[in-house]
């Protein structure tokens, strides 16, 4: 399946669209539904990142763009894309599509021109929605791999509480971490990190 992305998305007028929509929709939403609480803005560098979260639920994305307040274009799973509306919704919002199990070279240039265009980069280390409590589900080198490529800093950011219908949400913003070319090692500093700011138990390490 080729990348699915709308190029458009990244543009001046569709950035001010993302960023109002994070700061005073979803803004408003987390914060009357789920009373929003988040720190950590102090340790965000400038310019674009690779953020990097645990996930809990549909709600994170948005969740995070809005305690960021930068846009975000995330990698969506191309499984998500048969649902039209969806795939609409999610790419006009910068999402671009990937292929877990067999990356296209079009997905690393799409990437690369979002991040030229000065959004940052949003994965999901455990890869899909984790319904363990209080324990993170196992990563992938996903994160650490797109880092390394991009030359970019990671910044962990820690999800508590978007699995629970109005209950109350928690989210830290931890601090950088740089890419190294042992991208297991890179793979469990962010883990080790998202560990230290949900309260959530590491899972274990295969040997």
């Amino acid at each position: 399946m080729p990348v699915d992305y709308d190029a458009q998305a990244f543009t001046p007028l569709r950035t001010a669209i993302y960023m109002a929509t994070a700061r005073y929709f979803f803004g408003s939403l987390f914060a009357v539904m789920n009373r929003l609480e988040f720190s950590g803005r102090e340790n965000l560098p400038e310019g674009p990142v690779i953020f990097v979260s645990n996930h809990l639920s549909n709600w994170d994305p948005p969740l995070v763009s809005r305690v960021v307040d930068r846009p975000i274009s995330y990698l969506a799973k191309k499984e998500l894309y048969s649902d039209k509306f969806f795939k609409n919704l999610v790419r006009f919002y910068g999402a671009i599509s990937i292929d877990r199990d067999k990356p296209e070279v079009s997905t690393f240039k799409a990437v690369r021109g979002m991040l030229k265009a000065g959004w940052s980069l949003g994965m999901f280390i455990e890869g899909t929605r984790n319904k363990t409590p209080g324990v993170l589900g196992k990563p992938h080198h996903g994160p650490a791999y797109f880092a390394k490529a991009n030359r970019l800093p990671i910044v962990p950011v820690g999800i508590v509480g978007t699995n629970v219908t109005r209950g109350k949400v928690y989210a830290k913003i931890g601090k950088p971490i740089m890419p190294t070319d042992d991208l297991e090692a890179t793979t469990w500093e962010i883990m080790q990190s998202l560990s230290e700011l949900t309260g959530f138990s590491l899972p274990e390490r295969s040997s």
